[in-house]
């Protein structure tokens, strides 16, 4: 897990279906919830390719992301030895409660400290390294860490290794990081696929005092993450909430993807009104092919104002600036005017700087966008020697069937004209060394 693994009304305060499961080491689960958990956890380890989705889209906090796992079948015990063995004391329950007619599952945190200090970055890192925690875990909890000392740092004018964690630095907040850690590490996804997460608005009290919502440290934690706004006046995203997401995200896409396998629920503390969505989070595991998936963003637009010398440098100069791909169609147009649809794959990362681009070199006056899945082959790419020149072959494999392998096309025309014979002929005599090659393996 360096990454992690390949990988309606409220009824809050009626508390309908409670359930307790206490972290203690003595604590016994109602049989109910264990025979419930229990199924769950044989569903999710019946395949070794499963895809965890976060929905993201009502808010995201810590102790909502820890109860929607558990809630999913992470058995309760992958996450209460570790913490209570490594952590100072505290006391951690599950309780089950039903909102708006959906059961889920709460993460309720007590901490023994009766004045918890101001710990730094140091003092977080140095409660990892017990041998209890796996490897992956102690990687990506230091990596959640550091990207909040990094956040907190820049919005406090301080260093890293001097800047205080209030809320992040308790204990509550520490069970809430290396818990989630446990129970992916125990699920071990081959990909985490969140949605873009809410940034809310108003104001929030935090140990400075009443800051603006959202949080600066969340905005810095989630620069070049897509967001949407989200329901006003109220806290969505959580600082632990974004150092989380956006340490494990393999990329962000408002949908799941796959066959489904189970959910889980995640309740937030606080009760929506009841024209809000339910204060909950939820989690979907989900079984992939054996191709591999990546979120891209999708950039389009038409445009029936240029001409064919004005259109024709456009592709190259996005391909120039890092689309991953592009193309012009013939479009025909309102008013029967001939035009073009332009299409534009780029990295999400990517987005804002090409839509710019695009607005540039066409001058077309708006693009629409969206971010989608699209399976990727694995690829890989060798050499073979042909006439005595060496050429790059990419091959293409899904799960271990080759299912393509060529030449790079600039090699094999830059090949053609060295040794001065035809683009076709050379093709010929690259098939022919690739397919010598095959047999002799």
């Amino acid at each position: 897990m360096g990454q992690l693994p390949k990988w309606a009304q409220e009824c809050g305060k009626s508390r309908l279906h409670r359930t307790l499961l206490p972290l203690s080491k003595e604590g016994q689960i109602p049989p109910e919830v264990e025979s419930r958990n229990l199924f769950n956890m044989n569903n999710l380890k019946e395949s070794t390719r499963n895809r965890l989705h976060i929905d993201a889209s009502r808010g995201v906090a810590g102790d909502m992301l820890l109860a929607a796992l558990i809630d999913l079948g992470v058995p309760p015990e992958v996450v209460i030895s570790p913490l209570s063995e490594a952590l100072p004391a505290h006391s951690l329950e599950f309780v089950t409660e039903s909102r708006r007619g959906i059961g889920g599952c709460r993460a309720m945190v007590e901490s023994a400290e009766k004045s918890p200090p101001h710990r730094r970055l140091p003092d977080l890192l140095e409660a990892l390294d017990h041998p209890i925690f796996p490897p992956p875990v102690q990687q990506m909890a230091a990596s959640v860490y550091r990207r909040l000392a990094e956040a907190e740092a820049k919005v406090h004018q301080s260093t890293v290794e001097e800047v205080h964690f209030h809320e992040v630095g308790a204990i509550d907040a520490q069970v809430d990081i290396i818990g989630i850690l446990l129970a992916l590490h125990w699920l071990d996804p081959i990909e985490i696929i969140v949605s873009a997460p809410p940034l809310g608005s108003g104001v929030v009290k935090a140990a400075h005092g009443i800051i603006p919502i959202p949080a600066p440290a969340v905005v810095e934690l989630l620069r070049g993450v897509p967001v949407c706004a989200g329901p006003q006046d109220r806290e969505l995203t959580t600082p632990t909430g974004a150092a989380v997401i956006t340490a494990i995200a393999a990329g962000y896409c408002h949908a799941a993807e796959g066959k489904l396998i189970a959910q889980g629920w995640g309740i937030g503390t606080r009760v929506a009104p009841a024209e809000d969505p339910p204060n909950m989070l939820r989690v979907m595991l989900l079984e992939t092919s054996e191709e591999t998936t990546e979120t891209v963003a999708v950039l389009e637009t038409h445009f029936d104002h240029l001409s064919g010398e004005e259109a024709g440098g456009v592709i190259d100069g996005l391909m120039e600036a890092g689309a991953l791909d592009a193309v012009l169609v013939p479009a025909w147009m309102k008013k029967s005017r001939p035009g073009q649809l332009l299409t534009v794959i780029s990295k999400p990362e990517d987005r804002e700087r090409l839509i710019r681009e695009i607005h540039l070199r066409t001058g077309t006056l708006g693009v629409r966008d969206r971010l989608q899945q699209r399976s990727v082959l694995r690829r890989e790419e060798s050499e073979i020697e042909v006439s005595g020149e060496t050429l790059r072959i990419k091959k293409a494999w899904l799960g271990d069937h080759l299912v393509s392998i060529r030449p790079e096309q600039d090699d094999l025309r830059a090949t053609a004209r060295k040794i001065g014979i035809s683009l076709a002929e050379m093709r010929r005599r690259v098939d022919f060394e690739i397919e010598k090659a095959g047999s002799n393996q």
